[in-house]
């Protein structure tokens, strides 16, 4: 009877774990067709299983996807939130390159807000949890080569994107994050050619991922290679790309 009682309660665990686990997906279908807000639902739904039955790490996946999917909306202020309640969780314990994925995404927001000093503190936080074989190495790197653009240190933001670069060579959307990074490094230098490479180089990933703001970014960049080349009409077709894909209603 009591083995039989056990098996009941495995069963049901496993049948929620399930119910979550799609939840998840569904949401991270309906973020990468830009359905962001359906996204945010699913994630919620996927959430709210997975802290009824205290399944870490679905707990931490699915506030970082929350915390995410809500920075895209603009919703800045509830992302941050997110990541605090699973940064500051003294209950329960999350893995170590769980916690530095979100402090590396607080440190993103800090910079968003143009808070340089706060986005360099997070991003050693994110460092701090890194173990030495972390995954996130080169999204941290990346984040701080942004810190070291903001401060116009074009030479620390190169190493360090170069760096990102390599340790991010099966990830393409870190990839391009790099690249892009390494280009805004080339334009302060004045290596307008470099720049325009490396800037091109990100724009094929970020179109065969879909992503139009990405594709938007690289194009504001190709703009001011170009016109640092002294090819003013080709600046003023990339800038008209630009506004073309800022106009639409996709992120």
């Amino acid at each position: 009877m009591l083995l039989t009682a056990c098996g009941t309660v495995d069963e049901v665990r496993s049948a929620r774990l399930e119910q979550a686990t799609e939840f998840n997906q569904r949401g991270q279908r309906a973020f990468q067709r830009g359905e962001y807000q359906a996204a945010a639902t699913l994630y919620e739904q996927a959430l709210q299983i997975d802290v009824a039955i205290e399944n870490e790490s679905g707990i931490a996946i699915n506030t970082l996807n929350l915390a995410r999917v809500n920075q895209v909306l603009g919703k800045t202020a509830l992302a941050q939130r997110l990541l605090d309640h699973l940064l500051e969780d003294k209950a329960l314990r999350y893995a170590p390159a769980h916690l530095a994925e979100a402090a590396a995404q607080k440190a993103l927001l800090r910079l968003q807000e143009n808070d340089t000093a706060g986005a360099a503190l997070w991003a050693d936080k994110a460092g701090a949890y890194c173990e030495s074989d972390c995954r996130i190495a080169g999204v941290i790197d990346n984040v701080r080569a942004g810190i070291a653009l903001r401060a116009n240190d074009a030479d620390k933001a190169l190493q360090l994107s170069e760096r990102a670069l390599s340790a991010n060579s099966d990830v393409p959307l870190e990839r391009a994050n790099a690249l892009r990074l390494m280009a805004s490094a080339k334009l302060i230098k004045n290596e307008a050619a470099a720049a325009l490479s490396l800037a091109e180089e990100a724009l094929v990933i970020d179109k065969s991922l879909g992503l139009p703001e990405k594709i938007r970014q690289d194009l504001l960049l190709s703009a001011q290679a170009h016109e640092k080349l002294g090819q003013a009409e080709l600046a003023v077709q990339c800038r008209d790309r630009a506004a073309r894909i800022a106009a639409t209603a996709l992120k």
